[in-house]
């Protein structure tokens, strides 16, 4: 049995149920708290609210034809006024169709006390608290922004395996045969990559499998561009060409040949360049590198970052180059910021195939 069912039995126990018009305002009152319940806990949906008053309904005519069956089977208890109470369900407003019967109890929220119940025609029945049964709200579906968040994370960690494999892979290794695609200097290609500068023992790491370009010294080998130049200078007893560039550009770059002898040997291998460096000041350098090997076409500009002295590296690759006849060149830009600061070069090493 329902809670309002219970509710309504209980209401017509402590009233005058003999009477249809005291029934009647009774059924009254339960549709009225339970449109007052519906409303109170913020239940909408229209399928909810009709089953709810359907069983309502349901259960007030079982009730009443209940009460009917009792009253037939009693003839020596009259019903008051001689009819039966209005069945008929209500509108969208809480009242049955046709409007509310007479004497009508208004509703304050859920509860319904015996006194609205029955009216004026009472007899002495205490309050009746009629409560509209609690209606279990549908489940909200799960959030959707979990799942979002999820597919997010799943990505990012996916596209980071991917930059690892790729970076650990050396597929991001600059080669040869033109220009690069990444940034831009001063309107030149500027392809850079993560080789910085790196210390090194030129005691064991140089060995005679290193062909010298460029020896301390000989500033003779070095042409500078019309917005650069080049001095002699020296660093505890040892000789070095000071190289300044005014401009970014090639405008500002010192340029060092490379043999054809040493460009033949490079075609179709990998190959590694290394160049000895040292800011003349506490200041970092930021220095560039690009090649112009005639007919073997660039390396893209590569750059570096020179603190103290060191020595920077790249590799560069050509596949399947014509070998030139003539020599090319390393173009050295000594500040890519456009400064006017300096570096001091000691030498330059190619290493063909390595």
């Amino acid at each position: 049995m329902s809670g309002l069912e219970t509710a309504i039995r209980n209401a017509l126990e402590r009233s005058e149920r003999a009477s249809p018009e005291v029934r009647a305002r009774i059924y009254q009152s339960a549709r009225n708290a339970l449109e007052a319940g519906l409303r109170k806990q913020q239940i909408n949906d229209p399928e909810t609210v009709a089953a709810q008053r359907h069983r309502l309904e349901a259960a007030i005519h079982r009730i009443e034809a209940e009460e009917r069956a009792a009253a037939m089977a009693a003839p020596s208890r009259p019903a008051a006024g001689g009819a039966f109470p209005d069945l008929r369900p209500e509108r969208a407003d809480g009242f049955a169709a046709g409007g509310p019967p007479a004497g009508h109890a208004a509703v304050t929220g859920a509860a319904v006390t015996g006194a609205a119940a029955t009216g004026t025609g009472t007899t002495g029945a205490g309050p009746a608290d009629i409560r509209p049964e609690r209606v279990v709200k549908a489940r909200k579906r799960r959030s959707r922004v979990f799942s979002f968040l999820l597919v997010v994370a799943t990505l990012i960690a996916g596209f980071g395996t991917a930059a690892w494999w790729v970076q650990s892979s050396g597929l991001l290794e600059t080669r040869g045969g033109g220009a690069g695609s990444g940034a831009t200097v001063d309107g030149q290609p500027y392809a850079g990559n993560g080789d910085g500068p790196r210390s090194l023992d030129t005691q064991n790491r140089f060995s005679s499998d290193w062909r010298p370009v460029f020896a301390a010294g000989d500033i003779a080998a070095l042409a500078a561009g019309p917005r650069a130049r080049v001095e002699p200078a020296s660093a505890n007893d040892r000789p070095a060409a000071r190289l300044t560039s005014e401009v970014p550009g090639r405008d500002g770059a010192i340029r060092i040949s490379v043999s054809p002898e040493i460009l033949r040997e490079m075609a179709g291998k990998a190959s590694t360049v290394a160049l000895s460096l040292r800011s003349p000041g506490e200041k970092p350098v930021e220095v560039s590198v690009e090649c112009a090997f005639s007919t073997m076409g660039g390396c893209g500009r590569h750059r570096f970052t020179v603190t103290g002295r060191s020595d920077v590296l790249f590799k560069v690759e050509f596949e399947g180059s014509l070998s030139p006849s003539e020599p090319g060149q390393l173009l050295l830009n000594s500040d890519i910021a456009g400064d006017g600061a300096s570096v001091d070069l000691y030498a330059v090493r190619i290493l063909p195939g390595g």
